[in-house]
């Protein structure tokens, strides 16, 4: 089908020229490798745990995709990637093998479709996410889908996003389920609504701080209501806030979540809106955010799903993957195995969504998709075009729908095979879990390694990838999370100290699943029985699982799964979530530069009182940075700056101008109030910005500076 291409803005075009130039220089050994890695991860390319093979991640604001975007996913992965591609928990897809030769291709061919990879990896806010059922939920307020995706673009190549201590994640929720997942967010939004003056105002609740990975934490009440208008201003603020006091040194620390730890909520609070406070005065504006789309009616019940007593599978369809609307429409669930989906389907699914979802599709963030809108009468029809293409599996977001991220596979921070874990889980469900019906909710989500990439630790079973020796051999494990979940009544963090072979878990899931079966009381859910019987309990109960025969026994047990050869960590590297001694030097250089542009603007206004100050830290700033990269540190200024003149300025890295500035700098001599005297430093201080900026372009492959004149 011909598909006409968007004029792609020239500000985008330049980008990805940029991009190319870079790799270019990449290649000829012209730039250092951790300075490209950080340059390529701003533009969502990460490293693969095989070199010279980089995983694409396509950021996809909500998960809202329509046709022309999807063939132009299903293009790029058959011609560039494994013909796969992988649904994530932030409802983005990736694409893994890319050869960095092609990233520029496959950006331009993006562009020319809407989407993008920027700032999907790396130090920065990454896609915002939505409540899958944004607009079709029964209990929603209001429709959040063209509200975070203006968060999104309004952040987007924003100067505010570029240089974060750590990532930084939003989402969106339309009503008080918990859909958006809020709770496990730097800034969760949650619709909601207050009298006000005998009238109903809408916006939202807010929560901050929230976050996984190996130090979880539930994000906590920041406010009750904010009002539309406040949305945008709150998430620049509290960006600053990060900005300046996330932990830039301990990328373990970094996450907003533990200046929150730290600080504690109030504290929180007064230095938000302090912040506010500064940005009004300095006349920052924001764009209008788009109106609210709010209920027609009141809240309903939801429909009914087709009313079936059958067996088939169409029937069984029916009753686990639609979603009823209030327009007496349905939505589709569309179960995606461990969240994958080919490039033929996916081209499928393009027609498919121009004969029955004129809106379009969702991606979820439990690595599925949704189609809105189906007609009733059409839905045999279409159950059996997704059956044609292998997309007509039942059980979406059930025990059966089993999550994963990508793993050792590719990652390189990954331990285990969690994809490997989780195609064992879901064949012996098929072979030995005759219903499912019974188990609710009940969700297995598996990650490789502790981050919580597959939201291990918000699943009523969550198994994160381990290591630990048997026998005297290493061998893959999983740490078993019991009781965990996000929920409007409360959410939990899954807890417990089981650690179990990975050969074992496919078995030691089923028999915790009869043990729920048969210890339950009435309707109890899951969770409740977990704390009710105890974590404790169920360790005994499962103590059969935690061993393994010896290697000569059972040579297979020892390797994980998908895999031939014993079981390694040898292959695992440095992760790239993490910042590096780049992220120092550029951070600092950033924040001369702006420090330098105050000071400037002071002397503009004719304000001098401050002006040696800003100069005197623009250029501590400087030369800190670039002493970063013959690995000194001082929190003594005089050192800073004699080691400044040493290393660069009498090395010829930078101009002998500066011998004598920085020297009188080092003795903190007045520099007086005179505006003419002041406007001479400030210029010297400006000439010393950029010629610290140039030097760090210059830097060659081996991170060294080289000569101004080299």
């Amino acid at each position: 089908m011909n598909q006409k291409t968007l004029i792609v803005p020239d500000e985008i075009t330049q980008e990805i020229e940029t991009f190319g130039r870079e790799v270019l220089r990449f290649k000829n050994k012209e730039i250092p490798e951790e300075k490209f890695k950080r340059f390529r991860l701003q533009h969502g390319i990460y490293g693969q745990r095989q070199a010279g093979h980089l995983m694409v991640r396509v950021k996809i604001p909500a998960g809202l995709l329509g046709a022309k975007k999807l063939r132009c996913l299903a293009d790029i992965s058959e011609k560039y990637s494994t013909g796969v591609g992988h649904v994530t928990t932030r409802q983005d897809i990736q694409f893994h093998y890319v050869d960095l030769d092609n990233v520029t291709t496959v950006m331009t061919l993006m562009a020319e479709a809407g989407l993008t990879t920027r700032e999907a990896c790396g130090n920065t806010v990454r896609n915002v996410i939505a409540c899958q059922r944004a607009g079709i939920c029964p209990s929603e307020l209001f429709d959040v889908s063209e509200i975070s995706e203006a968060v999104a673009y309004h952040l987007l190549r924003n100067p505010i996003n570029q240089d974060l201590p750590r990532k930084f994640k939003i989402s969106f929720s339309g009503c008080q389920t918990e859909c958006g997942l809020a709770a496990i967010h730097d800034l969760g939004f949650i619709a909601t609504s207050r009298e006000l003056d005998g009238l109903t105002e809408y916006g939202f609740k807010l929560l901050v701080g929230g976050g996984l990975g190996s130090h979880p934490k539930l994000a906590k009440a920041y406010a009750d209501f904010i009002s539309v208008d406040q949305v945008l201003p709150l998430c620049e603020a509290i960006l600053k806030l990060f900005d300046a006091h996330g932990n830039r040194r301990n990328k373990s620390k970094a996450r907003m979540k533990f200046i929150l730890e730290k600080w504690g909520i109030e504290a929180f609070k007064e230095k938000v809106e302090e912040i506010l406070a500064e940005m009004k005065s300095e006349g920052y504006s924001y764009p209008a955010l788009p109106p609210l789309k709010l209920k027609t009616q009141s809240p309903v019940l939801p429909l009914k799903v087709p009313h079936s007593d059958g067996t088939t599978p169409f029937d069984q369809w029916q009753r686990t993957n639609l979603l009823p609307q209030t327009d007496g429409a349905y939505a589709v669930q569309i179960r995606l195995p461990l969240g994958d989906i080919t490039a033929t389907q996916m081209r499928n699914l393009a027609d498919i969504v121009d004969g029955y979802s004129p809106n379009g599709l969702r991606t979820t963030h439990q690595q599925n998709m949704i189609l809105e809108h189906v007609e009733q009468e059409k839905l045999p029809e279409l159950y059996g075009k997704l059956q044609a293409i292998g997309l007509a599996d039942d059980g979406v977001e059930k025990v059966v729908d089993v999550i994963s991220c990508p793993g050792a596979e590719t990652c390189q921070l990954a331990l285990t095979g969690s994809m490997g874990l989780g195609e064992a889980i879901s064949e012996t469900f098929a072979s030995e879990l005759e219903t499912y019906s019974d188990l609710g909710g009940l969700r297995i989500r598996i990650s490789g390694c502790p981050n919580s990439c597959g939201h291990h630790h918000i699943a009523g079973i969550g198994l994160h990838g381990v290591a630990k020796k048997l026998h005297g051999k290493l061998v893959p494990h999983y740490q078993l999370h019991l009781g965990g979940g996000v929920e409007a009544c409360g959410s939990t963090i899954g807890r417990s100290k089981i650690k179990i072979p990975a050969k074992n878990i496919p078995k030691a899931v089923m028999a915790l699943i009869r043990i729920y079966r048969e210890n339950r009381e009435q309707e109890e859910s899951f969770n409740h029985f977990i704390e009710r019987f105890t974590r404790e309990s169920i360790s005994e109960r499962l103590e059969g699982f935690m061993d393994l025969p010896s290697p000569d026994e059972a040579p297979d047990a020892y390797k994980d799964w998908r895999e031939d050869r014993d079981f390694s960590l040898d292959e695992i590297g440095p992760g790239e979530c993490s910042g590096t001694v780049i992220d120092m030097i550029e951070h600092n250089l950033r924040m001369a530069g702006e420090t330098i542009n105050k000071a400037l603007q002071k002397a503009d206004r004719n304000e001098y009182t401050d002006i040696p100050d800003l100069i005197k830290q623009a250029i501590l700033l400087d030369c800190r940075s670039l002493l970063f990269t013959y690995g000194i540190e001082s929190s003594h200024d005089d050192q800073i700056l004699k080691e400044f003149q040493h290393k660069l300025v009498e090395q010829g890295i930078l101009s002998e101008r500066f011998e004598t500035f920085t020297a009188d700098l080092g003795q903190w001599a007045d520099f007086g109030s005179e505006p003419t005297v002041l406007q001479g430093h400030l210029n010297q201080a400006v000439a010393l910005v950029e010629e610290c900026q140039s030097a760090y372009d210059r830097m060659d492959a081996s991170m060294k500076l080289r000569k101004k004149d080299a």
